[in-house]
């Protein structure tokens, strides 16, 4: 099965163990900065730290389905290549993982 790996546990994941990745989405420099809400919403952890995002680079929003029915998304820095494998995983499950 694919793996989504976390450096922390989030809480826009709802301790949901499995998602199904539905969707892509580019979000260029030029969308920066982006709202506090998103940012809040995406790279706060439980411990209320924030992962950084810089504005310096484009990224991928990956959107999910998570196996309680929870949907989440997750922002990961943009490369072609990334890009190209997460568009082949659109519709496929995710093994969701947490910690270093």
């Amino acid at each position: 099965m694919n793996k989504i790996k976390f450096s922390q546990d989030y809480p826009k994941l709802w301790g949901q163990v499995q998602a199904e990745l539905i969707a892509i989405k580019l979000i260029k420099r030029e969308d920066f900065p982006l709202t506090r809400d998103l940012i809040d919403y995406d790279t706060k952890n439980s411990l209320g730290e924030y992962y950084p995002l810089s504005p310096r680079n484009n990224y991928l929003q990956l959107i999910f389905l998570g196996n309680k029915k929870i949907p989440f998304c997750t922002i990961r820095r943009y490369t072609e290549e990334k890009a190209e494998y997460y568009l082949d995983l659109i519709g496929q499950k995710f093994e969701i993982t947490r910690g270093l």
